[in-house]
């Protein structure tokens, strides 16, 4: 199986290594975007022929790995109370303490002369980011900048932290409707995109909707990546583990990437192929029977912070050392934010965190709560 259903193997799984490589991608593709303000000739965006780039493959990795780890998060909790307090402590405090250091530290200092922060400003960001809105007293900060946003990389928590509202609605189904029903939802999600975008709509709605959702159009690209890996988990005992597939996979991908053009063949292939290829690849590795990273989280885990904090210290390394030779900007880039996310671990997440990591049975749990199988 893809996933191994003995359970000493089920935990010693390679997910914090592949997690801190995702968030490295993150940071890659977006040293692309912040000094040149493109990432048309970003390696991975030249080798699918644009429909992906490191910061895609990064992010949507983050929601296939989520998927499933919130599913299972789910299954192990004693109630949908406890399952939202410990999402709760996982998202929110490196998030407000990141948008805090961005709106409070770094806004003062690159901010123009004689911009100042009111105490009411300081109210409305601070409320602002407590619903996730990413909120910051000078949008535009770096105007000088290719890109001009304080921190870029936020608006995906909103999204995160909305899925696992979804996972717990989804509790209330009963067992063998909800194993079932993510399947359907997936296809559904993933023919509207399609027609979407062969179609050329892009789906905003009222801001207020925006305000509270995120923008809808990008539902349909998080969805489908997100339930992958839920339906993984949900699965877990009839996929097969197999190279050959995974092989023919990823060439089915890369080929209709560019026989398909940018027409609805390649638009079909991108949103119809990509996403199970790459859970399948990111299962593929995180359960690989001879690759053992189990332990590179031992002194903390670093992947949530450096994708937190990596962008705005792109931002200020552009506005401050703009002479600094590209392959030293992306070195400079990923030490920083790797520094950042140590910090971020060290000082703020591990304090709200059960540290224990003890395998199911070890922990007593109600027999009438919900789980997944």
């Amino acid at each position: 199986m893809l996933v191994p259903a003995d359970r000493a193997r089920f935990y010693r799984n390679n997910f914090d290594a592949m997690r801190l490589v995702l968030a490295l991608l993150v940071v890659f593709s977006h040293s692309f975007a912040l000094r040149f303000g493109t990432e048309a000739f970003e390696p991975i965006s030249i080798a699918t022929n644009g429909y992906y780039n490191a910061g895609h493959v990064g992010v949507w990795g983050f929601f296939i790995v989520s998927g499933f780890l919130i599913a299972h998060s789910y299954e192990r909790s004693h109630s949908i109370g406890s399952f939202a307090a410990k999402r709760v402590r996982r998202i929110y405090p490196a998030y407000l303490a990141a948008t805090a250091i961005c709106a409070f530290a770094v806004t003062p200092l690159f901010a123009p002369p004689g911009f100042t922060i009111t105490a009411l400003e300081a109210a409305r960001t601070i409320g602002a980011n407590l619903l996730l809105a990413n909120h910051f007293p000078l949008p535009d900060l770096f105007a000088a900048n290719p890109v001009h946003a304080v921190n870029g990389s936020l608006w995906s928590i909103k999204f995160e932290a909305l899925c696992y509202v979804g996972v717990a609605l989804l509790g209330i189904l009963a067992l063998p409707l909800r194993r079932w029903a993510l399947p359907l939802v997936y296809v559904a999600v993933v023919a509207t995109w399609c027609w979407l975008d062969i179609t050329g709509r892009k789906p905003g709605g009222p801001q207020l909707v925006a305000e509270v959702i995120g923008w809808p159009y990008m539902w349909f690209r998080v969805l489908p990546n997100f339930l992958a890996g839920m339906i993984v988990y949900l699965h877990r005992d009839i996929i097969p583990r197999s190279t050959p597939l995974l092989l023919a996979g990823l060439a089915a991908c890369f080929l209709g990437f560019h026989l398909g053009g940018h027409g609805p063949a390649g638009i079909v292939a991108a949103h119809v192929l990509a996403p199970p290829a790459m859970a399948y690849l990111l299962f593929w590795i995180a359960f690989h029977p001879r690759i053992d990273l189990s332990r590179t989280a031992r002194f903390g885990d670093l992947s949530y912070g450096t994708y937190l904090y990596a962008y705005v210290i792109q931002q200020m390394l552009v506005a401050r050392a703009a002479a600094l030779p590209f392959p030293l900007f992306v070195l400079a880039s990923m030490l920083l934010a790797l520094a950042a996310g140590a910090l971020s671990w060290w000082v703020v997440e591990r304090h709200f965190l059960d540290h224990g990591r003890r395998p199911a049975e070890h922990r007593p749990e109600k027999k009438e709560a919900p789980a997944l199988p």
